[in-house]
């Protein structure tokens, strides 16, 4: 029976999390960066209220100095344009700085650096008009329209009351000098920015704990889905049995193919063969250049036979070789003795010199 939706009860491996974070499906909230936009222009404007209020005092002042006469006697607008657009710079550059920074670090602080593959594939699904209705239709885009409207409801009515506090000093500014305007101004509107973003970050926590939740719960994993990764990563047990076979097929060949050189094969003598080959120009010591058990000892003495290399019983030596010494290691300083007894035999045996 097929697994269903219903039964993804695992929790997603790490494996499953990468690549969702691939794709881009992470969990963030697209209110941080409003909330902290709100923030960081509030900072902004508190800490460079004096340069702002110079910057638009010097405006008010040149429009209506120099600029306007010569614009309105000669026709030259020119001045007038490229000194409003230089002031209006000057004014939004701090603020328009501080909310891109804002909108980068908003990203970063929730997915890191995520390169997302699959954002710059071109899918017909996404320009779809028939599937682009569906989305606007669909359960979730009303969630977001809900939300949207709410949000709208209750920045309204933070802007009402923080405003209202203020109402009553409104006929006295008729009074106020300019700089004394803008300074109440800019107290208003610091206030309605700082308290729109701690409206803003509250929901930016409750939007981020439900992506998260929403994610968790989409990553989830059936069992036979863990199993079938873990099989992809490990590998699938019957192709690694083989793979460690002819691994273990391919060493025994080469085995094999040694022990034409050695100079003795010692034997149990029917269930262990331990082939030893001694050159004393380029070894310290003698090496076990092949042994086995069972069927590859037979195998290990027919090939002696067939080369007239000399085949020799020593039951504990046999033993002590195989059950210590791997293939191409050399012989023990404790078993010295006995080897070299064993290839002083053989080569009075066949009356020659060590190769």
């Amino acid at each position: 029976m097929a697994e269903t939706d219903q039964e993804r009860t695992e929790e997603a491996t790490q494996q499953r999390r990468e690549d969702f974070r691939k794709r881009g499906q992470v969990a963030q909230t697209r209110e941080l960066a409003t909330v902290l936009i709100l923030l960081g222009s509030s900072v902004i404007m508190w800490l460079l209220g004096r340069y702002f209020l110079e910057m638009i005092t010097g405006v008010f002042t040149a429009s209506l100095g120099p600029y306007v006469v010569d614009a309105a006697r000669g026709g030259d607008y020119v001045p007038a344009v490229l000194f409003a657009a230089k002031s209006a710079a000057l004014i939004l550059a701090p603020v328009l700085g501080i909310a891109a920074v804002m909108g980068v670090a908003s990203t970063v602080l929730q997915t890191g650096f995520l390169n997302n593959e699959e954002a710059f594939e071109l899918k017909w699904e996404k320009v779809n008009p028939v599937e682009g209705l569906k989305r606007l239709f669909a359960w979730r885009s009303l969630i977001e329209g809900l939300k949207a409207v709410a949000k709208v409801i209750v920045i309204t009515s933070i802007m009402a009351m923080v405003v209202k506090d203020q109402v009553l000093a409104v006929p006295a500014l008729v009074q106020f000098s300019v700089n004394q305007l803008f300074a109440f101004v800019g107290d208003l509107t610091v206030r309605l920015l700082g308290s729109i973003g701690v409206f803003m970050g509250a929901l930016a926590a409750a939007d981020y704990f439900l992506q998260w939740w929403e994610l968790e719960k989409r990553m989830r994993m059936t069992k036979q889905e863990i199993k079938e990764e873990h099989k992809s990563r490990e590998g699938d047990p019957l192709i690694k049995a083989r793979i460690r076979r002819v691994q273990r097929e391919m060493a025994n060949k080469r085995m094999m193919s040694d022990v034409p050189k050695a100079d003795v094969i010692i034997t149990n003598p029917t269930h262990i063969a331990v082939a030893l080959r001694y050159d004393p120009r380029a070894m310290a010591a003698p090496q076990v250049v092949a042994k086995g058990a069972g069927l590859v000892a037979e195998k290990i003495k027919a090939i002696a036979r067939e080369h007239n290399v000399p085949v020799m019983e020593n039951k504990p030596l046999a033993r002590a070789i195989f059950k210590t010494i791997k293939i191409g290691q050399a012989i023990p300083r404790e078993l010295f003795t006995a080897v070299a007894q064993v290839l002083s035999y053989v080569y009075r045996l066949k009356k020659k010199v060590p190769r």
